[in-house]
């Protein structure tokens, strides 16, 4: 039988510095193991430089995956292969993560004028 990955997203906004709106998307994404999938957000009112992705496995904190700013991503340890962070614009970027069997996961990512 196939395994399927079920990504679970949030909506809502990131609260940093000033209030920074960000759409997250897709909600949701369920795929098979050796494919990979897409997710991007998009700071709405703001056009910060440093951008920031998280993940939650359940009943464990949030981590940090890496950092994209100035077109120019940086991944934290543990995180250097399987996951691409990239942006096609200041406003809105995008983390593609290679699907491994069993790791369900909450993505989330933020903004900030200045860097953490």
């Amino acid at each position: 039988p196939t395994v399927s990955l079920l990504f679970f997203f949030l909506f809502s906004p990131a609260d940093f510095s000033d209030g920074v709106l960000i759409t997250q998307w897709p909600k949701y994404i369920s795929s098979p193991p050796e494919t990979s999938v897409e997710m991007h957000c998009y700071q709405n009112d703001t056009d910060y430089d440093y951008k920031y992705w998280y993940r939650q496995i359940r009943g464990e904190g949030l981590v940090l995956i890496g950092s994209y700013n100035f077109n120019s991503p940086s991944s934290e340890k543990g995180f250097e292969t399987g996951f691409t962070m990239s942006g096609t614009e200041t406003k809105k970027w995008t983390l593609t993560v290679d699907v491994k069997e069993g790791i369900d996961a909450v993505y989330l990512c933020a903004a900030s004028l200045h860097s953490e």
